[in-house]
């Protein structure tokens, strides 16, 4: 979603193309403290004068497409926030095994971050802004700590829109659906969820009616299938519309991966292998 391209395990194992510039954080190998990869998507709105912002409540140097950028001396953004949830007091295990004691400070875990997001966009309020946060109440099975998340969540999107709501852009995201757990096991739509996460996108209203073609592509792609793959091309696409954005080239690739921005419309007729979702789990292929 961030680059354009995948991990190198992903290349691998799917024929895909990996960042030239990325060094794995994963088993064992972390890029050198001066290491620079100027190829994310924060660098191509930086350079049209956007400030950028990552952040995430887990400790995870990793959490980037499986890289170790901002442990470096040439992090891919003007601003980011990790550290605090990197303190002794905060146990990421709780992240996965204990969901009930997500507290930081007094505070649920995503308190902070939330805060800090709209403390960058009150402060850059005359300047144009990317920012990517990344909220891991998700990542366990009860769905007990994202029902923590639910109520604060809300009031934070209601606080945005009041603020900021017809220059700001907002994606809900999730890399993936639940993937282990009684649910996931048990369910009959537990692996079905997993192939299917969430993305919903909210626009300025003003925007919308300036572009009714905008307004149709989004209403139509609704039904359609995308992929994170098409998260970057509508991250690219944002940042020239109405104009087409320039894209990786997957050309050279055995992988028949064709991007697509959900700002223009998708084929009704498009399929997993043109998304780039692999056979194993394309959620249109027989259960």
């Amino acid at each position: 979603m961030l680059t354009g391209f995948t991990s190198l395990e992903w290349a691998r194992d799917h024929g895909g193309i990996a960042l030239d510039c990325i060094v794995p954080g994963f088993p064992e190998v972390r890029a050198p403290r001066d290491h620079r990869c100027a190829r994310w998507i924060f660098d191509d709105f930086k350079a049209a004068g956007y400030a950028t912002l990552f952040g995430t409540n887990m400790c995870d140097w990793g959490v980037m497409e499986e890289v170790y950028p901002f442990d470096t001396l040439y992090p891919p953004t003007d601003h980011h926030l990790m550290e605090p949830w990197c303190h002794v007091d905060y146990d990421v295990d709780k992240l996965y095994f204990r969901p009930m004691g997500r507290c930081f400070g007094g505070r649920a875990a995503h308190a902070p971050l939330m805060a800090y997001e709209r403390s960058f966009l009150s402060n850059y309020r005359d300047s144009r802004t990317l920012q990517w946060t990344v909220y891991l109440e998700g990542h366990e099975p009860s769905f007990r700590a994202m029902g923590q998340l639910d109520a604060d969540l809300a009031a934070h999107l209601l606080q945005l829109r009041a603020e900021h709501s017809e220059r700001t852009v907002v994606f809900l995201i999730s890399d993936h659906g639940i993937h282990y757990g009684k649910y996931y096991d048990g369910a009959g739509a537990g692996q079905q969820e997993h192939s299917l996460p969430l993305f919903q996108v909210l626009f300025p209203r003003e925007l919308l009616r300036a572009h009714p073609g905008l307004a149709a592509a989004l209403h139509a792609n609704q039904r359609r299938l995308v992929s994170p793959f098409d998260v970057h091309a509508t991250l690219r696409h944002l940042l020239v519309y109405p104009f087409q954005p320039r894209l990786p080239d997957w050309s050279i690739a055995t992988y028949p991966l064709k991007p697509r921005s959900i700002l223009s419309p998708i084929p009704a007729t498009r399929g997993c292998e043109e998304a780039g979702i692999p056979s194993q789990i394309c959620p249109c292929a027989p259960q």
